[in-house]
């Protein structure tokens, strides 16, 4: 199998090639000027400031190591000079692949190749998952520094006493989430997992019908469900676009002038600009301080004026049952869970920790379930389900109202989820 180039772009001075191969996808950084290049420009950044006896500006700093650099016989250009220079005091190896807007997610385990999952080979290949790069940590030490560069640019210290940190990097830095583990927890090796916050991003129904992830008659039926106010539960396996569809739902059929809440534990869904809506983040805390979960955040979404929806990005425990007291009062529910039918989601909601009544999973309308399919490109994401809840006496059964083979939902069917009545919370 020849090796083919996915894509080809630059991230800063680097140029950026996806590759696939015999061995899978590969993410390869060429750096234009090599290696050293960064060690250059700290040495003549901390030269053109010591020479500086009135100190320098940071335009000053680049300027001057621009033209220490160009006496060196470095054909170098200020741009240049100012990106080796962020990657020196900054991230390091890990600058290039946070500051790639098409990588999701960063993983480090001990020395090696860094592994990431990267955007346009998910969308080619929702199968892939994480892909390996050229970028290598050579040693323990070097291990080590990068995830002392990460605790402190969090402003959360890492010891032996506190060998594992959840936190965000500062705002100017994407406010990306990072997980840090020492070699001593990890059987010698230590991690860093970067979950990167993606930036706000109108992303519409259409375009996901456009993409083949969902057909024109769900479509219509989540607009008349939304519009009645009605409780979504998006169920799918891990990487089949369950946060995606939801997004793509508030932000096509929610208008900003709804007040809506969103509670989520990582964030991903941002607010519209302009809107009244107001978002709730767990946050990250170390042991000492006062811990928030979904629940509690949940709970206090409901004393909010939130009048139209209650989010939840991802169902996990009890805030389901939170979630479905706020159905009772009249709001709208949408949330996500981890399933591979509306079957196996079922029987989790109803089993510990987060003990759901049949009745209470009966007021969702509907169960969106998604998954992969075959298409002509290959692997592809899609909404494979649409099932509607119902009590049959005590009894919650479904009511199957699409399946991606048969690909129709009939006005009678339309007709049923917009007039049956959610099951009560007995």
């Amino acid at each position: 199998m020849p090796v083919k180039i996915i894509a080809n772009y630059n991230v800063g001075t680097n140029e950026v090639k996806i590759l696939k191969g015999p061995k899978g996808y590969q993410y390869i950084v060429n750096k234009e000027y090599g290696n050293n290049f960064v060690n250059e420009v700290r040495k003549a950044a901390e030269t053109s400031i010591i020479g500086q006896l009135s100190g320098s500006s940071l335009y000053k700093t680049i300027k001057s190591a621009t033209m220490l650099l160009r006496r060196k016989g470095l054909r170098v250009l200020e741009s240049d000079v100012a990106y080796a220079l962020r990657e020196s005091l900054k991230y390091r190896k890990l600058q290039v692949l946070i500051d790639d807007p098409y990588i999701e997610d960063i993983s480090v385990v001990g020395t090696g190749p860094i592994w990431v999952r990267h955007s346009i080979v998910i969308k080619e290949d929702p199968l892939a998952d994480y892909i390996q790069t050229n970028i290598i940590i050579g040693s323990e030490l070097e291990l080590l520094q990068h995830i002392s560069i990460l605790s402190e640019r969090s402003g959360r210290a890492i010891s032996k006493l506190n060998p594992i940190i959840d936190a965000n990097l500062p705002e100017e830095d994407g406010s990306h989430r990072i997980h840090l583990v020492l070699p001593e927890i990890t059987g010698g090796k230590g991690e860093i997992v970067i979950r990167k916050k993606k930036p706000y991003r109108f992303v519409s129904l259409r375009e996901l019908q456009k993409e083949g992830m969902i057909e024109e008659p769900v479509v219509s039926l989540i607009k008349k469900v939304i519009h009645e106010k009605g409780s979504l539960l998006i169920v799918g396996p891990p990487g089949s676009g369950k946060t995606t569809l939801l997004r793509a739902i508030l932000y096509s059929l929610v208008p900003p002038s709804w007040k809506v809440a969103i509670i989520e534990d990582t964030p991903e869904i941002d607010l519209p600009p302009g809107s009244s809506w107001v978002k709730y983040v767990v946050p990250l805390t170390s042991s000492k301080e006062v811990t928030l979960d979904q629940l509690t955040l949940t709970k206090a979404a409901l004393r909010s004026s939130v009048s139209k929806f209650l989010v939840v990005g991802e169902t996990r425990g009890k805030e389901a049952r939170v979630l479905v007291q706020a159905m009772n009062m009249g709001l709208g529910g949408l949330t996500t869970f981890h399933g591979g039918s509306p079957e196996e989601a079922i029987r989790r909601l109803t089993s510990h920790p987060i003990d759901l009544t049949q009745e209470q999973l009966g007021m969702f309308k509907l169960i969106i379930t998604l998954g992969f399919i075959e298409s002509g490109k290959g692997i592809k994401r899609s909404v494979i389900d649409v099932s509607m809840p119902y009590l049959d006496g005590n009894l919650l059964k479904l009511k199957r109202l699409y399946q991606r083979k048969t690909g129709e939902i009939t006005e009678e069917k339309l007709m049923e989820v917009l007039t049956e009545k959610p099951a009560l919370n007995l």
